[in-house]
């Protein structure tokens, strides 16, 4: 742990972090922290408020505390701590997620980190997965406990596949993984018993949620106004008016359409751009070439930031393209990234999902057409480079404790969609109109994120109004926009990619200002990154010495 030569902050941090770990099992698991494996949280309301009355004792005794007295990087872990135990107090005393949405309960219940890395040999990832699978029907019932009428139905139908999901999970995919001879006999029935009373108690919460909850629960999902403002004050350290802010982000919409509409013109003004997005979805590779074209995309993206000289790259662990486990085929394309404290399986998986061998071929090409030769750059871009998973191989070398546990949405997905942007700014791909078309794309769905957000949970706008507006506003056809509007009810902080992007260009260009003749893109991008995914206002007071505290 880091010293600060100041024996009670160094005294808090340890604290605070044990403590963390202990009521966060499953988070300092993922982390790598595999001493926690096996663990779940106990969200029982007694062991809630014990949370809750920590939290203010740590709040008190931060009191104790001058941040002036302290150096750079003391104060900066103390603004972590400060911000940590103000967000989590919200998160516990007002926003309540707990009492009102289900999947606040799958994160607990998910068990696949003892199958994607070989951390450990597998009889004692075994061991861990039978104690983790023989709690989980403390967990299903916590969650029968504490949801109640205020739960809104919406949610309920959006937490019901992800239980499935779960479920098939444990039917499915962990006798094969652990099954055959891969374990002792004692292992294995062991495993196969708590197994099952997990899948029974998930399915019996299943029960609960449709038979006796769902009937009760109401119908408006939104968290209002004042909570609204409240999730950007605590978690992101954003304080401005709702109107202000639905305003920067209607600007953008209209900036990001502007120039979409643009450059459709200058490939082909004959058609539009909605017809332009569907002609690059036929530009595909075949499913059996998917994976080893990604592969060398990978390779070309490494290889121009190496060229440009554009940002430290990583030298432990290896970006590894797979296809998509079983257990994880909900996603086209996702990133799994190493803990910070990972020291066995530190490699990473860029996880690319391939059409189903049962599919006919009709279904095989409309899921290619996700996968077209722009979009993949797109989204590898920002799930690889310089992407999410150089970002969080950067994370294990930030330098404290502190920055490598804590994170803020903003931050590390201002980082992946900032990258979108600026790696064809910086050249790659030669002008290719056809990538920047998929860019700005990409860009018009984030803005209308960040406005359905704002609409949906502070002005009533309704789940159609939702999809209608992703539909015109970012030419989404009527699935994905349903997708899209639906995830918004249960994560109106989908707001942060372009909230965070807008904050992350005004600190570029702040800090271009500041450095003058001495700036360096590649420093600040290390400096952006290298301290691990703090609120953007609180780094901004890092790499700024005179900052003005505008973030837009």
């Amino acid at each position: 742990m880091t010293d600060y030569h100041n024996p009670l902050l160094t005294e808090l941090a340890e604290r605070f972090l044990r403590e963390y770990f202990a009521f966060y099992p499953t988070t300092a698991s993922s982390l790598g922290l595999h001493e926690y494996d096996g663990q779940v949280s106990n969200l029982r309301p007694e062991s809630i408020a014990a949370r809750v009355e920590a939290l203010h004792r740590f709040q008190q005794q931060l009191q104790l505390i001058d941040p002036a007295s302290l150096e750079r990087l003391a104060w900066f872990d103390y603004e972590l701590l400060r911000w940590q135990t103000h967000a989590e107090l919200w998160k516990w005393t007002e926003r309540r997620d707990y009492v009102r949405n289900p999947m606040v309960y799958t994160d607990d219940m998910m068990v696949d980190n003892y199958v994607k890395r070989n951390y450990a040999p597998l009889e004692v990832r075994a061991e861990a997965l039978i104690r983790h699978l023989h709690q989980i029907p403390w967990i299903a019932e916590a969650a029968r406990h504490n949801l109640n009428p205020t739960t809104p139905q919406i949610l309920i139908e959006e937490s019901l596949p992800v239980f499935d999901g779960l479920v098939a999970f444990m039917n499915e995919s962990l006798p094969e993984l652990f099954g055959g001879d891969r374990l002792p006999v004692s292992h294995q029935a062991a495993l196969s018993e708590a197994r099952q009373k997990a899948v029974m108690a998930i399915e019996h919460l299943k029960t609960y949620l449709k038979d006796t909850l769902y009937p009760v629960a109401q119908q408006d999902f939104a968290i209002g106004p004042e909570r609204f403002s409240e999730m950007l004050r605590y978690h992101e350290l954003v304080e401005l008016p709702l109107e202000r802010l639905l305003a920067i982000g209607e600007a953008d919409l209209a900036r990001n359409q502007a120039a979409i509409e643009q450059v459709a013109a200058q490939i082909d003004p004959s058609r539009s751009v909605r017809e332009h997005m569907q002609a690059q979805g036929r530009n595909h590779p075949t499913a059996d070439r998917l994976l080893e074209e990604t592969r060398s995309l990978l390779e070309h993206l490494r290889d121009f930031l190496i060229e440009r000289d554009l940002v430290t790259l990583p030298v432990e662990g290896q970006c590894k393209v797979e296809e998509t486990p079983p257990f994880a085929r909900w996603a086209f394309a996702m990133m799994d990234t190493a803990g910070p404290f990972e020291q066995v399986a530190t490699d990473s998986f860029y996880y690319v999902t391939l059409p189903e061998a049962h599919w006919p071929p009709e279904q095989v090409e409309g899921w290619l057409t996700k996968f077209d030769y722009a979009t993949m750059t797109g989204v590898s871009i920002h799930e690889a480079y310089p992407g999410h998973y150089l970002h969080f191989m950067n994370v294990r070398h930030a330098p404290t404790r502190l920055a490598k546990v804590f994170d803020t949405y903003s931050h590390f997905e201002s980082w992946a969609h900032y990258c979108e942007q600026m790696m064809l700014d910086q050249g790659y791909g030669q002008g290719d109109l056809h990538l920047r078309l998929s860019q700005l794309s990409e860009g018009l769905v984030r803005d209308c994120r960040y406005i359905c957000a704002i609409k949906m949970h502070t002005q009533g706008m309704r789940v159609e109004e939702c999809i209608r507006f992703f539909m015109a506003h970012a030419y989404m056809d009527e699935v994905t926009a349903t997708r899209e509007a639906r995830r918004g009810t249960h994560d109106p902080g989908y707001i942060n990619y372009t909230l965070g992007k807008l904050q992350l260009l005004k600190l570029l260009e702040d800090y271009r200002a500041a450095q003058g003749a001495a700036f360096s893109l590649k420093q600040f991008h290390d400096a952006y990154i290298g301290y691990g995914s703090p609120p953007i206002p609180l780094l901004r007071k890092l790499l700024l010495p005179h900052d003005d505290g505008v973030l837009f």
